[in-house]
């Protein structure tokens, strides 16, 4: 791999170990993922942990540890930057503000020009990802602009296509594609479950009505149901509504929401929109769940919210299905103040690195499936 790229992003890494695993499975898939599937986490830690290593020296590795050691006092900017790899770059050589800001310009002018369809234009995409570190540097700006803001100055940025792309050049991890194998993977696994060992009433509500549509709507339902968490992420609309129908009939909240549009519970195959700071910010090119399920995830990480509803189930899947899992910067909850036990003042909590209810879970599906 190293021959051809001296530092595979994850999601390369994701694709040779899925390739692996497929080949040989009984040598290299981990036993415990799935049910009548395999699993290939194990060995794609195992790939960048080794690249890491051999990384250790060169100077983009340094850059990497200065970049996250220069913050080390700075505890908002630890949680916004959590999980994340270039999440304030340099700029690319040769390119300066100046420069950058032209092509910046020719991007409002295509919108401008085309609008929302000139995403799949390749001279945006070229112009985005070569903008990238400009995108990052109005976006981690002190004080943070509105989304409204950054939609006028970055409009392709809200387009279903580039927010996996910001992502994927942010984490090194393509959302999209690490979701669906990881519903192929363990989603089945998740179901008998729950299926066996419903935890509560809302789990056998959503269980009741049956697995018609895609796994994933049906999975979310469970762990939103699970962590009773039911709408922290997941807001419903009429079928025939447009962005504007629902902005004035939905109180969208500030944070981060997957909108589907259908009649009865979300199950998959209809039209999604994520709305973000009461307003609805992208409506989906494709009309599946777990596309909307990426993008609504993506938008965590893409504009530095942190999780404040829906905060079990979002951590479920930034840990289980996406694998990010930081060793170090905190978390992506926010750091909400309590009453101390001992002096009965507001004090800043300190979230725990891994959620007790999300590891209590993930424990109770391993020790499941060792019982298969």
């Amino acid at each position: 791999m190293r021959r051809f790229e001296a530092n595979p992003t994850r999601s390369q890494c994701l694709t040779v170990a899925h390739k692996i695993v497929r080949q040989y499975p009984k040598t290299f898939s981990d036993a415990v993922l799935g049910v009548n599937t395999i699993g290939y986490c194990s060995l794609l830690s195992q790939l960048k942990i080794r690249i890491e290593h051999l990384n250790r020296n060169n100077t983009l590795a340094r850059r990497r540890l200065q970049s996250s050691s220069s913050r080390a006092d700075e505890p908002e900017r630890r949680q916004d930057s959590y999980g994340c790899t270039r999440w304030q770059p340099e700029f690319p050589p040769g390119e300066s503000e100046e420069t950058l800001e032209e092509k910046r310009k020719r991007l409002e002018e295509l919108f401008q020009q085309e609008g929302a369809s000139g995403a799949d234009r390749g001279e945006v995409a070229k112009l985005m990802e070569s903008t990238y570190c400009l995108q990052r540097r109005m976006i981690n700006a002190s004080p943070a602009p509105t989304i409204e803001e950054l939609h006028r100055k970055w409009p392709y940025l809200f387009a279903q296509k580039f927010i996996y792309a910001h992502f994927e050049l942010l984490t090194d991890n393509n959302v999209l594609r690490m979701l669906e194998l990881s519903m192929e993977e363990c989603g089945k696994a998740i179901l008998a479950f729950f299926k066996s060992k419903p935890t509560n009433e809302e789990i056998r509500a959503v269980l009741s009505r049956g697995e018609d549509g895609e796994i994933a709507s049906c999975v979310t339902q469970l762990l939103l149901a699970h962590f009773k968490e039911k709408d922290g992420l997941i807001l419903q609309a009429n079928v025939f509504a447009s962005a504007a129908d629902v902005e004035r009939t939905l109180a969208l909240p500030q944070s981060p929401r997957l909108i589907i549009l259908g009649n009865g519970e979300p199950r998959g195959g209809g039209r999604w929109m994520v709305s973000m700071d009461g307003h609805v910010v992208c409506e989906g090119s494709q009309p599946t769940f777990i596309s909307g399920l990426a993008a609504v995830f993506a938008t965590y990480y893409n504009f530095n919210y942190q999780y404040e509803e829906a905060v079990c189930t979002l951590e479920f899947i930034q840990r289980r299905f996406l694998d990010i899992n930081p060793e170090r910067g905190g978390s992506k909850v926010s750091r909400k103040k309590v009453t101390s036990s001992k002096t009965g003042k507001l004090v800043q909590k300190k979230p725990a690195s891994v959620n007790p209810r999300v590891s209590s879970l993930m424990r109770k599906l391993m020790d499941f499936l060792n019982e298969i």
